[in-house]
């Protein structure tokens, strides 16, 4: 087999589980479904759409003529903030009522426009807002803010108009609960943060930098579970981004735009992916050691190759266990060598 083949299991810290780096299987015969390119070339405005400016939603509201952010509640929202009353069944089986609150946030009044084409001062007006979204719905009593963007069809995304969701729930979800104990555990035996130490580990080794400039370090990690996987990490530990100041926030946007413009040009095609921003738990913030967690901004592409789409099949569904088909230092070489105009 070829020296610079990746065959090894990788441990995750954050998640305590590993991961499978098997390159030497990226270029095997496929016969499967292939991914169709996403138009990136469309309508500025779609009559059809209740998420363009002016448009009628199916809960009968008009959306305003908004030019930048517009952000609303869920019209078929997940989580209530008056939910029916849940009894369980069964001594064994526990329920809740499905309380929270579910937001749908509009990058632009663009039909077409993508996340990584909008102008620097709108992606930072998009970042600004998720540090408002967060300081909102944690003041409104709620535990645990969550955001996150469907990107493409190959994720599912029920509406190709520029928007990010936002969840708040009254507990932690399972992600940032394995994160924050991981965070703990690793804080209690070394007294120093576990996201410190990821940037120090990154910083050292070099390969799989992509950045470290105005407040903020992007890295494709050393444990990716997914192909062109990236990381964008305060340089000063935080817990939720509305802990951040304005010039952290505008760092954030600049370092989100670079990102994913490398990442919608590496395979030549616009990528799907899901963006998610992870955050502490309201009760962390209480919690012994705060600054042993940070919020970050995380992304996970879902094409391996152009029009070859990444599938959670039977060994990461079912198991649990994530096969990565590339060396994580090779897609960070080819993520630094676009050339953005």
């Amino acid at each position: 087999m070829s020296s610079d083949v990746t065959w090894e299991q990788r441990w995750h810290p954050l998640l305590r589980r590993w991961v499978t780096i098997t390159s030497h299987r990226g270029g095997r015969p496929w016969v499967g479904q292939n991914a169709e390119p996403e138009h990136r070339e469309g309508a500025a405005f779609d009559a059809e759409c209740y998420l363009c400016p002016g448009n009628v939603r199916v809960s009968g509201l008009r959306n305003p003529d908004y030019s930048s952010i517009y952000c609303f509640d869920n019209d078929h929202p997940a989580l209530g903030k008056a939910p029916p009353a849940s009894e369980s069944p069964h001594p064994l089986y526990r329920s809740m009522e499905a309380s929270g609150q579910c937001r749908v946030m509009c990058y632009h009044p663009h039909h077409s426009r993508r996340l990584s084409e909008l102008l620097p001062h709108e992606m930072e007006q998009v970042v600004l807002s998720w540090a408002r979204q967060t300081k909102e719905l944690t003041a409104a009593g709620w535990e645990q803010v969550f955001i996150f963007e469907n990107n493409g069809s190959v994720v599912g995304v029920s509406n190709p108009h520029p928007h990010c969701q936002i969840y708040a729930f009254p507990f932690a979800v399972d992600a940032i609960q394995r994160e924050i104990e991981a965070a703990k555990a690793h804080y209690e035996e070394v007294k120093r943060s576990l996201f410190d130490e990821i940037i120090e580990a990154e910083r050292l080794d070099g390969r799989r930098m992509l950045l470290d400039e105005h407040d903020w370090t992007v890295f494709v990690p050393y444990f990716a579970q997914f192909p062109f996987e990236m990381m964008l990490l305060p340089q000063r530990s935080m817990a939720t981004l509305a802990e951040a100041t304005d010039a952290e926030l505008r760092g954030l946007a600049g370092a989100l735009k670079v990102s994913l413009q490398r990442l919608d040009r590496v395979l030549g095609q616009a990528q799907s992916y899901i963006l998610s921003v992870h955050q502490a738990p309201s009760a962390w913030l209480l919690a012994e050691a705060p600054g042993a967690y940070s919020t970050y901004v995380h992304i996970q592409p879902f094409l391996r190759a152009p029009s070859l789409q990444k599938f959670l099949a039977g060994i990461e569904t079912a198991a649990g266990q994530f096969l990565n088909d590339a060396a994580p230092e090779d897609h960070a070489d080819a993520l630094r060598r676009v050339v953005l105009a």
